[in-house]
Formats: C-alpha cells, structure tokens, sequence
C-alpha cells in the first residue's frame, strides 16, 4: 500500500501537472486577445488575465484529473502524464462547448454541426481517445513539465502572430495627414442637441465643435439600425448598393472601410465601440490594428474559456441582456491608445449610452427631472404602448412619462461630457468629426422609446458637425446630408480618392436628397402570418430634401409627405394635399419615382430566414426588423 507522504506527492503531483497543462490554453486565450492591446494600458492587465485564466482552466482540469487518476496502485510518473493530458484536455472540451454551442450573430447562418449534441460527444470521444492513447504511450515523468513549458510557448507564439497582417503603407502618402478622431452617437436626435436649438439639454461639447466647424443642419441616417447606419458612415456605401440593412449582416468583403484606406497611406487605426452590435467580426474591425471591443472588467477576460461560456450561458437564459458598456469605460481605453501613438494616427470611438433602456449615472439620472417618478398621481405613462420587452424592466412602475424623457435627455448629456473628454485629450488640429448613427422616438408616430422600423424624422434626423482647426471656417450646411457621405468627407479633407463611394464630399457636394431605407416590420410579420412569405420582403424607403421627408411603402406604393419647414417633427402627412394642389402635384410625383427607385435595389443579402429562437431574442433585444 502506497505510504502517506506518497499519497500526498500524488494529489500535488496530479494538481500541479493538471493546472499546468491547462494553463497553457489559458496563456494560448490571453496571449490571443494581448496581441491587439495598446501595452502601455494593459501589461498590468495582460498579466492578471493570464493568471486567472490559468486558475480557472487549471482548477478544472485539477479536479477532474484528480477523480481520473485514482491514487493508489499508480507509478509516480504515469501519474503525473495522466493528469497532465486531463489538464489540457479540459480546456480543449470546454472550448469545442463554446464554440459549439454559442449563438452566431443574429441574422447568420450557423457553421456545420452547431449546437448538435451528438457531434459535441463524438468530440469528446475522440478526444478520450487521444488521451488515453498518449496516457498509454508515455514512460516516466521527466519530460512532464518540459511538455507543459512547451504547448504554453508554442500556443501563445501562435496565437500572437497568427491574425491577419495590416496592410502595407502606401509608396505614396498624402501631403496632410492630420490625427482623425471620428465620435459616433449611438441613438441620439438633433432636436435635443443645443446646436439644433434645443435650450433644455446639456450637450455643449457637441455644441462648441459645431460652432466652432461646419454643421449640417440637415443630416439623416440610411437607416435607423446601428449595424447598417454604421456601415455606411465608415464605407461611403448605403444598403442600396452593400446590402446591409439589419444588425449582424456582415460588411462585403469587397467594400473597403475608411479604416483600411487611412492605414494604407499611413495613419495608425484605433477602433473603441461601445456595443455587440459592432462586433467586430462582422467586418467593422478591418483595417484597425486595434479593435476595442471587449466589454469586461479587465481586458481581454471575456475571451478565456469560462467567462466565455458563462456569457454563452447568460445569453441564452436571458435574451433581454445587452452586452455593452459606459462612454466612460470606452472613451478610457481610447484615451490611452491615442495617448501611445508617435504618427498620425485614426481613432473611432463609438458611445452606445443614448440607446435604451435609458439610465444615466449620477448626476445626470436627476438632472432633468425632480419629483417620485412612481406615485401614482402621474397619469401620463398610461397612454404609452407597444414598448419592447428589454425595456420593460427599466419601467415597471414608472408612472410619468417625463421622467422616462428625461433620463434620455440624461444619457445625452452624458454622452456629450465623454465627447468632451475625449476634446481635451486630443491635438487642437485635429480632424474631428461627430455625427449620430440613428435618432429615437419617443411617442411620435405611435413608436415608444425604440428605432429601427420607420424611416420618419424622428428617427432619422442626427446631429453632425467636422471641425478641422486652422482647415474649415465655421459655417452651417443647409443642403440634405446623408450618412454614407461620412467617409467621403474624412478622404477628401486629406486628399485621399473616393473611389468606389456612392457617399459625396458633404461640404464641397450638395445633394438634391439624401435617401434611406429600411424594412417594413408590420407589413412582413402580417404576411408572414398569413403564409405568404418565410423571410422578410418588403421594405420602406425614403428621401430627405432640405424642407421635406417622403416615404414610400413597398408593398402598396404608398407614399407619406412631410413639410418639414413647418412641421419641424415631420408628425403630419401633407401626401393628399400636395397632391392636390396643381403647384405641388407634378413636383411630388416626381419625388415619388425618385424614392420608388430606391426599392429597385437588391438588398437580399439581408433578407434571410430566422429560427423561432433567434427572432424571441431579436424582438426582446429591440433588433428585430423584419
């Protein structure tokens, strides 16, 4: 019988050798998301990452290399190699689970074999093969720590070196390469901006870069969605001619970014986003050697083997969950890398607090708003409907409605004041540009506190506004402004081709319309009730003119009307007047074709069939357009 001092050898043996196997995945997962961190922030958290990776994978592997290798009646060595190979293979399993077994992005078709249960387990098989294999295969336990040493230094290598390469510079560069720092707003309407008017509101960061550069008064979205709004502003291409027109539809592979052209002539690429939205696997992180889109306490944590599968899990037992993060943590990380850089360098830093639900931290929570927003004196929240159900935790028992508003004013203001943090860190000559992805409406149109499925102003009217200190005299830009004119704008300040772009220089270009679309949600739930179509067909489109909004449904040709001169808000349909009246009629007819031709454009790519679970998730989380 074996001694108690070798019994006690064993169980450190078996718990050293299992933690170090699996430490080695736990290095080869840090080392994998190390490779894109500004060092100057994150080598204090590197290290912390690696060692908590190597706890939690090591403390599985050691428990269960523990039940695997009985103690008695074992040589010392095979002992040892035992639970070594369950040290490693662990981490292998767990990481076969999660990739097995983690939703795809929304809207993606997902690979061969996921989320089945039989191929998970013939994994599992071969993989108990491999190891008791090898388990028979060894003699000793020299070579044990040599073995462990050996995959963490091979897995890590691998990992640090094995992404894609960034381009190349260009021969030629252009003569201006001006620090570029694009702020996009996620969710947020000119009308509570002071430099569209609005007195109420906080935003005099946004303000002072208006008044201090060019404003567009009339800016509008392509669309009302992140993902695809996002994809216009940074490839000058609208969902007419990319095909994105809902969240998770990846970015061509043939549509170039203005991060991949500004890296090519030079400029060191940062990107910091706010929300899984932008993931950056759907295209948006091309061309950035920095893609920020790790919303953990510590960087780089999420991308080990067990928060990972504990986020898998939190998602699928809660759909309403939204993975995103504060301006502040965000502006943070950008904040640093920019502070590392030693040449002109492009920095997109994307702010996520506007979107619902709607909860601003201290002091801007009470900022706007005084008083119980639950007793039940307050009435006026009675006559909101249709709210989406990730929202409805954050208004159970709200009774004012005011209050609701003003916590959207809150964010807004928030957001501002990271614009504003963002301002001081950087080069007064800096080529600045803050535009809005999409708007938000509050009541208007019947629509509560959501976006997504309407093409009115509302939803689509943002604040934009380029200041190029000692380059552009201040000045406001009445003619229509679309999103996917973002890009164009930024090239052609530093001199650089459009080429490809269907967007325009926004300053120097004047646009006669600046159209948009988006698919029609009612319409293709009541006809995919009704059987007549299994994936979303039909859609909205529309045109913004410097004093009107026009909207036509695809299904009926249907057109809306708006004069926005007197109707700020675009809440009346004029269609029926103006159509009557001989001034307006063949003027509006004519607009009529305009916005129809948008509808002739192939945008199937985004039109794809969803399983019930994905669209439950899709219509908790807000994102369902179809």
């Amino acid at each position: 019988m074996t001694s108690l001092p070798s019994r006690l050898e064993l169980v450190v043996a078996r718990v050293g050798f299992a933690a170090a196997g699996a430490a080695a995945f736990g290095v080869f997962e840090a080392a994998r998301s190390l490779r894109q961190w500004p060092l100057g922030l994150h080598f204090g958290g590197g290290a912390l990452v690696i060692a908590l990776g190597a706890l939690t994978s090591g403390a599985v592997g050691a428990g269960v290399g523990l039940l695997l290798a009985p103690l008695p009646n074992r040589p010392l060595g095979r002992s040892r190699w035992l639970a070594f190979l369950v040290g490693v293979a662990v981490p292998v399993a767990m990481y076969l689970y999660v990739l097995l077994f983690t939703d795809p992005p929304p809207f993606q078709a997902p690979a061969p074999g996921h989320g089945s249960v039989p191929v998970f387990a013939g994994v599992l098989v071969a993989l108990a093969a491999a190891v008791i294999g090898l388990y028979q295969g060894v003699r000793g336990a020299n070579s044990v720590s040599t073995a462990a040493l050996v995959l963490a230094s091979a897995g890590g290598a691998w990992a640090w070196t094995g992404g894609s390469p960034a381009p190349a510079p260009a021969k030629t560069a252009p003569s201006s390469r001006p620090n570029i720092l694009l702020v996009t707003l996620d969710t947020t309407r000119a009308d509570r901006m002071g430099a569209y008017g609005n007195t109420s509101v906080d935003t005099r960061h946004f303000d002072a870069v208006a008044a201090a550069g060019v404003r567009f008064a009339n800016a509008t979205a392509v669309a009302a969605v992140t993902g695809p709004s996002h994809t216009a502003m940074l490839t000058g291409t609208g969902p007419w001619d990319n095909g994105v027109l809902l969240n998770g539809i990846p970015i061509p592979a043939t549509t170039p970014l203005l991060s991949e052209r500004l890296r090519a002539s030079g400029w060191h690429t940062g990107a910091f986003v706010s929300a899984y939205v932008l993931d950056g696997t759907l295209g948006f992180s091309r061309g950035f050697e920095v893609y920020d889109d790790d919303f953990g306490l510590v960087p780089g944590l999420s991308e080990l083997l067990v928060p990972r599968a504990i986020t898998m899990a939190h998602r699928h037992a809660d759909p309403d969950w939204i993975l995103e993060r504060r301006g502040a943590d965000t502006v943070d990380h950008a904040m640093s890398w920019i502070g590392d850089q030693d040449g002109p360098w492009f920095a997109w830093v994307h702010l996520f607090d506007a979107h619902g639900p709607y909860a601003p931290p201290p002091p801007f929570d009470t900022r706007y708003y005084a008083g119980d927003p639950r007793d039940p004196a307050h009435t006026s929240m009675a006559k909101v409907s249709g709210i989406a159900s990730y929202l409805l935790p954050s208004l159970k028992g709200i009774t004012d409605l005011d209050y609701v508003l003003a916590q959207y004013d809150g964010e807004v203001s928030y957001a501002d004041s990271q614009l504003g943090r963002l301002l001081e860190a950087v080069p007064k000559d800096t080529l600045l540009v803050v535009v809005g992805d999409h708007g938000e409406a509050l009541g208007e149109h019947g629509v509560w506190f959501n976006h997504g499925d309407d093409l009115y102003e509302t939803s689509l009217h943002v604040p934009f506004a380029v200041r190029w200190s000692g380059h552009l005299e201040p000045q406001v830009i009445d003619h229509p402004v679309s999103g996917e004119d973002v890009a164009p704008t930024v090239l052609a300040r530093v001199g650089l081709p459009l080429t490809g772009m269907t967007g325009v220089d926004a300053i120097d270009t004047a646009r006669a319309a600046a159209p948009s679309m988006c698919f029609d949600r009612d319409t293709n739930l009541a006809e995919r009730k009704a059987g007549r179509i299994t994936q979303p067909k039909w859609r909205l489109a529309a045109d913004r003119t410097e004093a009107g909004r026009f909207v036509e449904r695809e299904i009926d040709h249907r057109h809306e009307a708006f004069d926005l001169a007197l109707d700020p808000l675009g809440l009346q349909d004029v269609n029926a007047a103006w159509a009557a009246d001989p001034a307006r009629a063949e003027a509006l007819a004519a607009q009529g074709k305009r916005t129809a031709s948008l509808l002739e454009r192939d945008t199937s790519r985004s039109a794809v069939e969803l399983s019930d679970d994905e669209t439950e998730k899709l219509r908790a989380l807000g994102y369902l357009e179809q």
